[in-house]
């Protein structure tokens, strides 16, 4: 807000954005806890219902669909290395090696996606199931502090936003993982139902 516009318009067009650092130090340590027990309740609840016997088929079930793709990758993979040998003894013409170079390499990227998609599928089904290894081991590091400190807000703290004396909005690093994760729990209790 420029203080011409401002003065301009009596002093109403922009407002003191002060909060008491003491109040955003306790909502934003409360917020990482709170996020953070919320994190590890919400996977130990995603391991134990997979261990339930449908989540187990499921896990199976995709398990032998990684199995089917990776074996197609290798045939698809196995074609296009003989490709380059029916070239070379001159069993198809250069235009030939490139078309069909480029036809295998389509379908080996085309199953990759695929396999991809299906391991974090199957990744949701673990008996053993764990989120990303950095937010884990940043959760690890801070769980047992009871106060807040410059390392804590760096590594979970993305901006807070002020808009008024008492309102302001923390947003966290994780958010989008936190959402996701939730995603899964919901989507893991409708299948219990």
């Amino acid at each position: 807000c420029g203080a011409n516009a401002n003065h301009k318009s009596g002093g109403n067009q922009c407002k003191g954005h002060r909060v008491k650092k003491e109040y955003v130090d306790e909502d934003v340590l409360r917020l990482i806890q709170s996020h953070m027990k919320n994190v590890l309740d919400t996977e130990k609840m995603i391991r134990e219902m997979n261990s339930a016997s449908r989540n187990q088929t499921q896990y199976l079930l995709l398990d032998k669909e990684v199995g089917k793709f990776r074996r197609e990758l290798s045939r698809i993979s196995k074609r296009k290395s003989d490709l380059y040998e029916d070239y070379s003894e001159r069993l198809i013409t250069e235009e030939e090696y490139m078309q069909f170079s480029r036809i295998y390499s389509n379908e080996i990227e085309n199953i990759k996606s695929r396999l991809d998609a299906v391991l974090t599928a199957q990744v949701r089904y673990s008996q053993d199931y764990h989120i990303e290894e950095g937010w884990g081991k940043v959760i690890h590091t801070y769980m047992s502090k009871r106060k807040l400190t410059k390392e804590m807000v760096d590594a979970f703290v993305d901006s807070i936003i002020i808009h008024g004396k008492y309102d302001y909005e923390i947003k966290l690093v994780y958010d989008d993982q936190f959402a996701e994760l939730q995603k899964i729990m919901k989507e893991k209790e409708a299948q219990s139902r």
